[in-house]
């Protein structure tokens, strides 16, 4: 019997022996790639039919193993590591073959830089993971058209389509007067804002590509007392003020996400301001303008932390209104605007950490009343006047060429619109692009040149504001 017991333990010891020989003589798949090449540049090109940027990437490698391979897929990963979008699965002939397939980017919104594509192999015990570096060049905008509102129908918005240059559809979604809109071409949804005061006027979005209501709608519906009072985007979620006047002492501004209100920005309780009519973010502030609902008292300005909280409140400079904020440095902000009672522009300096102003206005009397703002850079800022666009540059501010008409009612600008920067100008009953062109890296001095076929003119309605419409 000993014997038995014995002959029994070493035919375990030898299975043992045996599985762990297997397992050892069982490598992982091998991956050697041949395309692309490391770091090989691409670049997108326009489907005109889709209305969007593609580029195709040619992927060939040689996988092998010592017995057989369960699968193989190929997908794009960022420099963190991040899938972008869905991988493609490899079809297998034999245990070691070459396969050679194009691998189509259609996320047309990264940004530009270092990417990888990745390979994965896997033999249904091991998996092997291989990466090659590519550079992507971010796709340029692609100018759809224009939304825009008249005096004569402020109910309606009407979508003119920069290919015939003609009004292709409106949607009279305002059950009371404009009050607002904004586009985020990253989810292609025009946001417009709505007021309460007992019409029960909706907060929503509508989706541009799919031309009907979009993820927001309805979410944010103004109740009897309600009122919406500013709106904004950050290119990716909006965000609304509104107040309550049973609440007043405590106004508030909502982002949203996915049509679900998220990160909030609050005035504290225990100062009473009227309203928020401003807001903006930076890379590590929202900053929001608030009027104040007390005769003869000072607007003010407050800074947040990006992701909500509040971290300080300043009082405007006497008589001074809002009218655009923009980032100068991270330790500095533009503040634009308007004293109201020389009907004059404005522009100060302010520093969140010190919560204090500039001690004084860069602006000269005698440049008029400011309509609107764009950003360019850090360093440089164009504005409109009832006298004139001017740009700002660090602290200087100089008179644009006399080319671009006074009056704008206001400005847009986009710094990649089919590889050219475009400054959109809106004046009473017209819509004109310029591609902006700068003589120098430091950008001190300008060209506008006019693109003719990107104007629009109204006739003779007066435009009350206009947003452009790119694919991104």
């Amino acid at each position: 019997m000993r014997i038995v017991y014995k002959g029994v333990l070493l035919l375990f010891i030898l299975f043992l022996f045996s599985c762990k020989k297997d397992k050892k003589s069982n490598p992982p798949p091998v991956i050697t790639v041949s395309l692309p090449s490391p770091n090989q540049p691409f670049s997108y090109s326009l489907d005109p039919t889709l209305k969007t940027y593609t580029t195709t990437i040619n992927v060939s490698a040689q996988v092998s193993d010592n017995e057989h391979l369960a699968s193989i897929s190929v997908a794009l990963v960022d420099g963190n590591y991040v899938q972008q979008q869905a991988s493609v699965n490899v079809p297998i002939s034999s245990a070691n073959f070459v396969f050679n397939i194009n691998y189509e980017i259609t996320q047309f919104r990264l940004q530009s830089g270092t990417y990888y594509i990745q390979i994965t192999a896997n033999d249904g015990t091991s998996t092997t993971v291989a990466y090659q570096p590519i550079y992507i060049y971010t796709s340029p905008a692609q100018l759809w058209g224009y939304c825009a509102v008249f005096k004569n129908n402020p109910k309606v918005i009407s979508y003119y389509d920069t290919l015939s240059l003609t009004a292709t559809f409106a949607f009279p979604m305002l059950g009371v007067g404009y009050n607002g809109m904004c586009y985020s071409g990253y989810n292609e949804q025009l946001y417009v804002n709505g007021n309460g005061n007992g019409t029960q006027q909706f907060f929503q979005a509508y989706s541009m590509q799919a031309q009907s209501l979009g993820a927001v709608s309805s979410t944010q519906n103004a109740l009897s007392n309600d009122n919406f009072t500013c709106l904004y985007t950050d290119g990716n979620k909006p965000y609304v003020g509104f107040y309550n006047v049973y609440n007043a002492s405590s106004p508030i501004i909502y982002s949203y996400l996915n049509g679900i209100a998220s990160t909030s920005y609050g005035f504290p309780s225990t100062t009473s301001y009227g309203y928020p009519y401003y807001f903006t973010t930076t890379s590590l502030y929202g900053v929001a303008a608030f009027k104040s609902k007390v005769s003869g008292t000072f607007d003010n300005l407050t800074t947040f932390h990006i992701g909500g909280g509040f971290i300080s409140s300043i009082n405007f400079p006497s008589n001074f209104k809002a009218v655009a904020i923009f980032e100068k440095q991270q330790d500095s902000l533009y503040v634009l605007g308007n004293d109201t009672i020389s009907n004059s522009a404005a522009l100060y300096i302010y520093q969140p950490m010190e919560n204090q102003f500039s001690p004084s206005s860069l602006i000269s009397s005698g440049s008029g009343k400011m309509s609107s703002a764009v950003k360019v850079s850090n360093e440089c800022i164009i504005f409109s006047t009832n006298t004139g666009i001017y740009v700002c540059n660090g602290l200087s501010v100089n008179l644009a060429p006399s080319s671009l008409p006074a009056g704008a009612q206001k400005l847009s600008y986009q710094p990649n619109i089919n590889n050219i920067s475009v400054l959109t100008v809106g004046t009473s009953n017209a819509i004109s692009g310029y591609a902006i062109s700068s003589s120098t890296v430091s950008v001190t001095t300008f060209s506008f040149t006019p693109i003719h076929n990107w104007s629009l003119t109204f006739g003779t309605d007066s435009l009350i504001d206009f947003q452009v419409i790119t694919n991104k």
